[in-house]
């Protein structure tokens, strides 16, 4: 039987899929959108010994959210400059701005998840996490439309 879990230890996605890896699991990426509010979601497939053990959706921010919260915003050509910028500084990074929900189908992953912790890629992550909030109230229903397509999925 599938168990959803809302898992909110997860402050730096990357770190997370890392993670699962050095614990034995095999993370594929599924598909991947970045949305109108600038966040992005993505769905993973997480596997053991070839046998699929869970879903997982995540909805972030990456490094780009930067230029949103940029005095740069407003004006096309300021927008544009602050991305090429952000593209060449070598930040990257994908926070997680609602709990990463896991669908999952095999009991030994929740050992693995028990353990695990983690801290924000940069400094002002939390701040960032908090400006994506305050702009988009509605952000929890987005991850929640895409479990709800994985369960009548499987």
């Amino acid at each position: 039987m599938a168990k959803l879990v809302e898992f909110d230890k997860v402050k730096d996605l990357e770190n997370f899929i890392r993670k699962l890896g050095e614990a034995g699991y095999v993370v594929e990426r599924g598909p991947h959108a970045v949305l109108e509010d600038h966040s992005e979601i993505t769905t993973l497939k997480v596997y053991m010994n070839g046998r699929m053990v869970a879903y997982v959706v995540a909805h972030y921010i990456t490094q780009y959210y930067r230029a949103v919260v940029s005095e740069s915003y407003s004006d096309d050509q300021a927008f544009l400059s602050k991305l090429f910028e952000i593209k060449y500084s070598g930040e990257r990074w994908s926070i997680p701005v609602n709990p990463v929900y896991i669908i999952v189908f095999e009991e030994g992953l929740m050992s693995t998840l028990e353990k695990y912790e983690d801290l924000y890629p940069v400094q002002d992550g939390e701040g960032l996490v908090e400006a994506y909030r305050s702009k988009n109230p509605n952000y929890k229903v987005i991850p929640r439309i895409v479990v709800a397509r994985l369960v009548n999925l499987s």
